[in-house]
């Protein structure tokens, strides 16, 4: 029956902890490499391209810098869009009054509204 106040790495050699540690580092690598693999690939200069990982972040940053200037000009258009929306709506809906009240007609000397 194991103590339970006893840790379980305490039987552990002082090779299979460098083992152990060796494979995390490793894993954690890995990882790293993947995304680099993965940022490269996002970046329309450098897909499929092979790049340094400086060269990597270099063209993602120049890449992001232009989304942004993109995304900044597309939101001014789309506001634009708005206030030109806003006043031909304003336009229409005078148009309309005004049609209204061209086509109120006399009847026997009293003005009545067509509706």
């Amino acid at each position: 029956m194991p103590n339970s106040w006893i840790p379980d790495d305490i039987f552990l050699t002082f090779a299979d902890k460098r083992a152990h540690h060796n494979a995390l580092e490793r894993k954690r690598r890995d990882h790293i490499k993947d995304s680099f693999h993965s940022l490269r690939d996002s970046v329309p200069a450098l897909q499929g391209e092979k790049a340094s990982r400086a060269q990597i972040l270099d063209k993602a940053t120049e890449y992001i810098q232009y989304m942004r200037r993109k995304n900044h000009t597309h939101q001014q258009d789309i506001d634009d869009l708005k206030r030109q929306n806003a006043l031909l709506e304003q336009q229409g809906n005078r148009a309309q009054s005004q049609h209204a009240s061209v086509f109120a007609t006399t009847t026997r000397g009293k003005w009545k509204a067509k509706v």
